[in-house]
């Protein structure tokens, strides 16, 4: 009975060692070739640049796309690969850079990040401009890790994990003191609403703009008096820019940017 409890027990270790040399042999990370997958597109699929309320002087953004490895890291480099899909309206060298050509989740890593800058163009002012990027299977990479499906709205819609979106435009609405209720004495001080001046005015003025599109500034700390000094500055300004034979105009390149009729 003593020997077939002691047969028993070897019989139980060998087994138990048995079956966890079958376990770790069935996971192999450079035979199974992992998953690559952009974690941001977990929560949201875009991402969305606006110079809109920039500086006028800020001419580029430099924005970071972590891509990563799902699985345990190697003692290797692994390349993965990407592409910009042909419906892509941004275009490269001309709306942005992709700074290192070379992309691979190095040795000892499970991620790589994509640094891109973006330039501010013209055109940019007038619509939305779209950049698509694809994470492709490769030698080291599958893309089994692709999408899930979720309800927005009652409706069932892929969210696709290897696919990001960058969107970027020069467009801004105007900021709260600029519309109803105050827009009337803004605009009589300041004039209509543009882009490029309330640009101007955050530049030359060097103004928080986290602070002025606040909805509560234009009463808060007297700010309203503010508009008098600086249409006044500004009016002065883009005379002298006219006489210096630079004059200052709208998107448009034809028409003068102007003052409302209370600057002095």
């Amino acid at each position: 009975m003593k020997k077939r409890i002691i047969y028993l027990g070897i019989l139980l270790i060998c087994l138990a060692n048995a079956c966890k040399e079958e376990s770790l042999s069935l996971y192999d990370d450079k035979l199974s070739k992992n998953s690559i997958y952009f974690p941001l597109a977990e929560k949201a699929s875009s991402i969305d640049i606006s110079f809109g309320y920039s500086r006028s002087n800020v001419k580029d953004s430099l924005i970071k796309i972590v891509v990563r490895a799902i699985g345990a890291p190697t003692n290797f480099d692994r390349p993965y690969d990407f592409s910009i899909a042909d419906s892509s309206t941004l275009k490269a060298n001309e709306h942005y850079k992709i700074l290192e050509q070379n992309r691979v989740i190095a040795a000892g890593k499970v991620s790589d990040t994509i640094r891109m800058q973006v330039l501010r163009k013209e055109d940019l002012r007038r619509d939305s401009l779209f950049l698509y990027l694809d994470l492709k299977p490769n030698a080291n990479f599958t893309n089994n890790y692709l999408n899930k499906d979720i309800t927005v709205g009652g409706k069932v819609l892929h969210q696709y994990y290897t696919r990001m979106r960058v969107k970027v435009d020069d467009i801004a609405g105007p900021p709260p003191f600029w519309v109803s209720p105050y827009g009337s004495y803004t605009e009589g001080y300041l004039g209509k609403f543009s882009v490029l001046k309330l640009q101007l005015l955050i530049t030359r003025f060097n103004l928080n703009v986290n602070e002025v599109i606040q909805p509560t500034w234009f009463t808060s700390n007297a700010n309203y008096t503010r508009m008098g000094p600086w249409s006044d500055n500004l009016k002065a300004y883009l005379k002298a820019m006219s006489e210096a034979g630079t004059p200052v105009y709208e998107a448009d390149n034809k028409t003068l940017m102007t003052m409302g009729p209370n600057a002095k």
